[in-house]
């Protein structure tokens, strides 16, 4: 064997080293995969998500409480002028088909936009029903229903229910309550119209707001957890 073989890769003259990056890790010369340099960052992470630090709001053994985990959202974007809207979401739909939504802010909620934060979550649980037609996921197997009419008529009764909605909500008091969260009674803030209620309570350093059917929003056991626990079952997924 000439001096070029004999010599390759050891870093002496017939061949150029190879960097350190390049080589082999322990692992792998074993036929084992190389670790993971970062395991508790999934590499197609939400940036937005990373940046919820500290504790989120969710609803604990969802199936007691005849509860089903629908989806989970982050709202707003980094760089929106309204805090409120950065938040992330946990919707649920009980077995008869209602709503119950947790919600957890990344900023907290100031004394002057509280009111406007719950009167809004229970004018969008009043109007849900309004959005079932575009919500259901399977399309019914009957023959389409013909149109109800012009779509400038349909969308200006849409606005006229809104508007109904949101002036009966804002027609009801702003009553101080209590929940529990995490075991223990906080106060809260909290609109109740119909059968919904909308709370607003602050827990683990984050505001919090849960709403739904108002007896389920009385008796359901709401928790707090670690952030970095969802982002671990996310890299899993």
């Amino acid at each position: 064997m000439d001096d070029v073989g004999r010599n390759a890769g050891r870093g002496e003259p017939g061949r150029e080293p190879e960097p350190a990056d390049h080589l082999p890790r322990p692992a792998e010369r074993h036929g084992l995969p190389a670790p993971d340099p970062d395991p508790g960052r999934p590499a197609d992470l939400d940036p937005r998500l990373a940046q919820f630090s500290g504790v989120v709001g969710e609803v604990h053994d969802p199936l007691t409480w005849g509860l089903d985990l629908e989806d989970e959202a982050l709202t707003g974007c980094t760089d929106d002028a309204d805090p409120t809207s950065d938040r992330f979401v946990r919707s649920y739909r009980t077995f008869a088909g209602e709503a119950f939504e947790v919600e957890t802010f990344r900023h907290p909620v100031t004394d002057d936009t509280v009111e406007d934060v719950v009167r809004a979550a229970a004018s969008g649980a009043l109007a849900a029903p309004l959005h079932a037609d575009i919500a259901s996921p399977v399309e019914p197997d009957v023959d389409p229903a013909p149109p109800r009419g012009d779509f400038a008529d349909d969308y200006a009764d849409y606005r006229s229910a809104m508007r109904a909605i949101v002036t009966e909500v804002d027609a009801v008091d702003l009553e101080e309550s209590r929940l529990a969260v995490d075991g223990t009674e906080r106060d809260a803030l909290r609109v109740r119209i119909r059968d919904v209620c909308a709370v607003h309570v602050v827990a683990g350093g984050r505001a919090l707001v849960v709403t739904g059917p108002a007896d389920l929003v009385e008796r359901v056991e709401v928790i707090t957890r670690p952030i970095r626990s969802l982002l671990h079952q996310q890299g899993r997924r």
